[in-house]
């Protein structure tokens, strides 16, 4: 009853005096129950007023009112990407290595580089080369002996260093950061090998970079709103909340950010860094501030996923914490009334998140803080209702579902990975990339998941997922999300119709926007896309 006296005092307003902007004459899905389709959308003062048909809308622009011909274009509610990780690395010269080269290639990259000066050789390496017993520190230090040489692992889970940069991030066997480990060799020496926050906490000592982050951000958002995405919720590992923002508003973006707490090098039960900052800044409201993220194991790509079934070479993968500590830092956020974010990849690691969340507070008190688990490739069928009560929100990650074949076996022989059976379950569902940004692409991947063919989504609960769930997810739900009268007036205006069934799903991923709105700005337009 309330929202619709919020409608009808918005529509009545906008008959007395006319709107900024109508859209009209296209196809316009609007994540709504009450009015799910409609032909044209009234926009005022950076909020939706009214949707409907085409007759109804123009009789609220005036003389001054600015109109746009969608030419029977979709139009969706703006993408909110829930898991993103803008950020700035280390000051580096990145290497150009042909992953399918394997580690020939990247020894060949490195020998390529001179041995001289302190520059870092950075560079992203397949999960193959990281398990090479041939790749380790002593192979590296005698490849470049005084230059730093990072490698990362695609999943970001686990890097290969040389002496050099052990050194210079403080890294030995006797110095490692809580939340991560160091590979070691039959002497038990550091061999290299850096996982979880032994690769990420000594980042923080590092000087902050303004003016690169500021080019980063400036980048890469300017490629979201292409693509029609208008808020993201953001987790930069390595930045500063402080550093970020200001990178953040210097770049002039328009794109919605929620940037969430990050610790890395804090102890679990500690409180993080800048908890003075406000949610939200009057000044610039487009930026957020909520929510702290812990990693608690790695994913299933390097072994690094706590699960209670062994990989195939027998392993079970390992918790980044203990137990206690995970209760530890579950109290912690509970106390404050904050929401939890954790990466669980592993079964092992939500059944232990389960357990301490039980041991901190009841599921009824958990509920109000939505706690979310990012990934949650072991919500396995039999964790699903502890979930639940617990309030559980699942963010996932549509190129997750695109794994080589024998992590697909792992995932189809215990039943992990859910997709389509977590909205059976009554656990809501949010998207994020964490991977490629294109939220088409990971249409594809949502609705033809290859780890978990009989997980398909349609391609309407993808769009519901990267909307409504994702602005749930976020506790934005009442003002993002929809088109809908009193509404955030964030949309965008695809290239091609995503919910047309003729449209081959193959050709999903060359969807972009030709028109993106934030708050009834325009943020980008296609050149060729006419306006006026």
């Amino acid at each position: 009853m309330r929202r619709l006296f919020a409608s009808f005092l918005l529509f009545a307003s906008a008959q007395a005096a006319c709107v900024d902007l109508v859209l009209h004459n296209g196809k316009l899905w609007t994540g709504d129950e009450a009015q799910p389709v409609a032909s044209a959308i009234a926009i005022d003062d950076g909020r939706i007023v009214a949707v409907g048909d085409d007759a109804r809308i123009l009789q609220l622009a005036g003389a001054d009112t600015r109109r746009i011909d969608l030419q029977g274009r979709r139009v969706v509610p703006g993408i909110n990407d829930a898991h993103t990780h803008v950020t700035v690395g280390l000051a580096s010269l990145d290497l150009k290595v042909d992953r399918a080269g394997g580690s020939a290639a990247v020894r060949a990259a490195l020998a390529a580089q001179p041995r001289d000066g302190d520059r870092w050789l950075t560079a992203d390496i397949g999960m193959d080369v990281l398990a090479d017993p041939a790749m380790r520190r002593r192979q590296l230090d005698a490849l470049h002996p005084t230059r730093p040489v990072l490698l990362t692992g695609w999943t970001g889970h686990g890097a290969l260093l040389n002496s050099a940069a052990l050194q210079a991030l403080g890294l030995s066997p006797a110095r490692v950061p809580p939340g991560g480990w160091l590979g070691r060799d039959a002497a038990g020496d550091a061999d290299g090998r850096v996982y979880e926050y032994a690769q990420w906490s000594p980042r923080t000592q590092l000087p902050p970079r303004p003016q690169r982050l500021r080019q980063v951000i400036a980048d890469e958002t300017a490629m979201l709103l292409k693509l029609g995405v208008t808020s993201i919720q953001n987790m930069a590992i390595g930045t500063s909340i402080p550093d970020f923002i200001a990178a953040w508003r210097d770049s002039g973006t328009p794109l919605r950010v929620r940037v969430i707490r990050t610790p890395l090098a804090t102890a679990p039960g500690q409180p993080p860094a800048d908890l003075e900052l406000p949610r939200v800044d009057p000044a610039h409201p487009a930026i957020t501030v909520s929510g702290t993220k812990w990693i608690l194991d790695g994913t299933p790509m390097e072994h690094g996923a706590a699960m209670r079934h062994a990989y195939a070479d027998g392993s079970h993968g390992r918790l980044n914490f203990s137990q206690a500590e995970i209760a530890a830092l579950l109290s912690e956020i509970f106390a404050r009334g904050d929401q939890p974010l954790l990466h669980v990849s592993g079964d092992a690691t939500l059944a232990a998140v389960l357990d301490a969340m039980q041991a901190v507070a009841a599921p009824a008190a958990w509920q109000a803080l939505r706690p979310r688990i990012e990934h949650g490739e072991g919500l396995a069928p039999d964790l699903m209702l502890r979930a639940r009560a617990f309030g559980i929100v699942l963010v996932q990650n549509p190129s997750h579902f695109m794994l080589p074949a024998a992590e697909s076996a792992y995932m189809q022989a215990h039943a992990l990975q859910p997709l389509a059976a977590v909205a059976a379950a009554g656990i809501p569902l949010a998207l994020g990339s964490d991977g490629p940004p294109s939220p088409w692409l990971n249409m594809l991947f949502a609705s033809h998941p290859v780890s978990r063919p009989d997980q398909t989504l349609s391609r309407e609960q993808v769009l519901r997922a990267y909307t409504a769930g994702s602005a749930f997810a976020e506790f934005a739900e009442g003002h993002k999300g929809r088109l809908a009268p009193g509404y955030a007036a964030d949309l965008a205006v695809l290239s091609q119709d995503v919910l047309d069934p003729s449209l081959p799903a193959d050709a999903l991923p060359a969807t972009t926007s030709l028109l993106t709105l934030v708050a009834g700005a325009v943020a980008w337009r296609d050149p060729g896309f006419a306006t006026d």
